[in-house]
């Protein structure tokens, strides 16, 4: 078996290069050459047999050459720079295929459970792989996957509100859905994309108020009265909120 490609494709030999190698090549000539930027481009005109190697092997499940694997190997100075000041294309064809988000989810049946319980590194790194594919398939435009992203990346946030740095963000549901779409369409590559969304929602929640669940049919222990009652409209923010005489 192929440990560059899961076994899903057969690996074609470049002399002595091997997926080792060709790490290793990479990290040489970016060293040597410190690019501010490089791109795929870059490395074909740079290290031709490691970019054939690569781009021969080194595939996703979709057959589409895996450059998160390769840039995650690199050395953390050379992974910044990948894909640095290159402008995202903002108009992207939409459209729903199943197929792609099943061949992702089938490849990692097994690794599922690793958004709900997390007890080693290995298994963060597995949550990550799989985010990280089923983001990249979102970017590609394929809504399917985005909805499949977004669904399982919110029972990781769910834990994490419970945490002393999250706990803001309880009751903030459709803001964390707001960041968690947001993250998903501009990540390239800083390293996790989970540490990615992690630290967003750790920056963004700064000053939010802890949301408290009640029912506004509740009385009010104070005025005795309805807490709809309490309800006021705010034309400066179109907000609405309940009286305080605390205010």
């Amino acid at each position: 078996m192929d440990i560059t490609t899961g076994g899903l494709s057969r690996t074609r030999k470049y002399s002595d290069v091997n997926f080792d190698q060709a790490i290793k090549n990479l990290n040489r000539s970016l060293s040597k050459k410190n690019p501010s930027t490089f791109n795929h481009a870059w490395v074909k005109n740079s290290v031709r047999k490691s970019y054939n190697f690569i781009t021969e092997n080194v595939k996703t499940e979709l057959g589409e050459t895996d450059w998160d694997k390769i840039v995650s190997r690199l050395d953390n100075q050379h992974q910044k720079l990948w894909l640095r000041g290159f402008k995202v294309k903002k108009i992207i064809k939409q459209y729903e295929d199943i197929v792609e988000v099943d061949a992702i989810l089938d490849k990692y049946q097994a690794n599922l459970y690793t958004f709900l319980v997390q007890t080693s590194k290995e298994e963060k790194k597995i949550c990550d792989q799989i985010s990280i594919r089923l983001v990249r398939t979102a970017q590609k435009g394929n809504l399917l996957a985005k909805k499949k992203a977004i669904d399982f990346i919110k029972q990781l946030v769910e834990q994490w509100i419970e945490s002393r740095n999250l706990k803001h963000w309880r009751g903030y549901n459709d803001r964390i859905e707001e960041n968690i779409d947001r993250c998903i369409r501009r990540y390239r590559y800083s390293g996790s994309f989970i540490v990615y969304l992690y630290r967003t929602l750790e920056c963004a929640g700064r000053g939010l108020r802890s949301l408290e669940a009640f029912s506004l049919d509740d009385y009010s222990p104070i005025t005795e009265r309805r807490r709809s009652e309490n309800l006021v409209y705010d034309q400066d923010t179109g907000e609405t909120c309940l009286y305080s005489l605390k205010r």
